[in-house]
Order: C-alpha cells, then structure tokens, then sequence
C-alpha cells in the first residue's frame, strides 16, 4: 500500500523519508537572505540614489519587506526615546543632588512601559501620516496614490532613519545634545525624502504637492501625540 506524506501529501518511495522539511527551510533560508540584502540594498540606495531606490521599494511586492522596514525602525526608536528619558532623569537627579548640601539622591526608575508607549506611537505615526497622504492626494484630490506604495515609501526611508535613531542612541550616554542634533536631522532627511518620493510616485501637481504634505504632517502630528494621549490619560 502507498504510503504518503502526512506533511505535503507527497506519495513516498519504500523506505524513504520525505524531504519537504528541508525544502521549507531552504526556502526560509533563502528568504530571509533575501530580505537582508534588500535592506541593505535600500540602505545604501537611499544614501546614493534615493529617488531611484524609493521607486525600487515602493513597489506593493515589497509591502511586506515595508512593514519589517518599519516595524525596526519603530522599535529603535522606542528605545530611543526611552534611554533618552532615562539619561535626562538621572542627570537631573544628579544635578539636584549637586545642590542639595551634599544629599544622595536614587537614580530615577523609568518604567518599561515607556518604551512600549514609544514604540506603540511611532507606529501610529507612520500609519496616521501614510493614510492622511494617501486620503488627501488620493480620494479628495483624485490623483494616483496606493496605500501599499505610501507604506513602501515610509518603510525605505525609515531604513536611513534608522541608522540615524541607532547613532543619536549611541551618543545619548556620551553628549545628549549631540544625540538631539543627530536625530532631527535624521528626520529632516527623512521628510524631505518622503516629499521627493511621494511626488514621483503619486503624480500630484507640485504647486499642490506642498500644501497637501504639510497637511497629512500636521494632522498626523496633532492626531498621534496630542489627541490619543489625551484620550488615554
């Protein structure tokens, strides 16, 4: 009697095992080798050719890569914001330590839940400036925009900004203004990358361009850091 996989259904010779498992890894393997070159790949793009690369990514076959793309940049800038918070709490404590005659005073506790908040609003953030771009110069302003090709255009451009989060986070235990520096600039870039890229991407007439972009920006800004954290305080 036959005897077949009970993994793939693939019919099996007599005495022989199936080899579909290690077809599946192979091809996680290769997949994931796949994906790491491509964020490589965007990293050095959006340093060298950053319109070209945009286009190359914003591609709705590179959604999922989009999503990885910025699900890493929102977990580093979590942590960002929380070491940062943390750095500020304990020179502030060490300040008024200084002026207090001498008094020790505990290193301020800044509770884990903070990156998780961090985290949870960057995420948000990208997603409330994606669909406010894509509602103003797409259904209001019925001109071309894909959802999937906003997120891709957020996800390559969230791989430069990144390295940027990674570099400010490294300088926050060395010279916090520093740190501050490198991260504004790191979202300036970021910006006016989007700008460039949503441009070409969404074919909006430029003398509109501007106006619509600093829209979906700043409803995004008030809607992610002010209306929802005072909803849930």
């Amino acid at each position: 009697m036959a005897k077949y996989c009970t993994k793939c259904g693939k019919k099996l010779e007599e005495g022989k095992t199936c080899d579909c498992e290690k077809e599946t890894k192979k091809e996680e393997k290769e997949a994931t080798t796949d994906m790491l070159n491509d964020y490589v790949d965007a990293l050095k793009g959006i340093i060298t050719k950053p319109v070209d690369t945009m286009k190359k990514y914003t591609k709705r076959s590179k959604f999922n890569l989009a999503l990885i793309m910025l699900i890493i940049n929102v977990i580093v800038s979590g942590l960002f914001v929380y070491l940062f918070i943390k750095e500020f709490a304990n020179l502030f404590t060490s300040s008024l330590s200084s002026l207090t005659a001498g008094l020790t005073m505990q290193s301020a506790e800044i509770p884990i839940s903070v990156f998780f908040y961090s985290v949870l609003l960057m995420a948000l953030y990208y997603l409330a400036f994606a669909g406010f771009l894509h509602l103003i110069c797409g259904p209001i302003m019925k001109k071309e925009s894909d959802f999937k090709e906003v997120i891709g255009l957020m996800g390559v451009n969230a791989v430069f900004t990144t390295v940027t989060n990674l570099i400010a986070l490294l300088f926050i235990f060395i010279s916090v203004p520093v740190a501050i520096i490198i991260l504004l600039l790191g979202g300036i870039i970021f910006l006016f990358n989007i700008y460039r890229g949503f441009t070409e991407i969404s074919k909006v007439d430029k003398n509109k361009m501007t106006y619509a972009f600093v829209c979906a920006y700043v409803i995004a800004l008030f809607l992610v850091f002010y209306v929802i954290p005072k909803i849930f305080s």
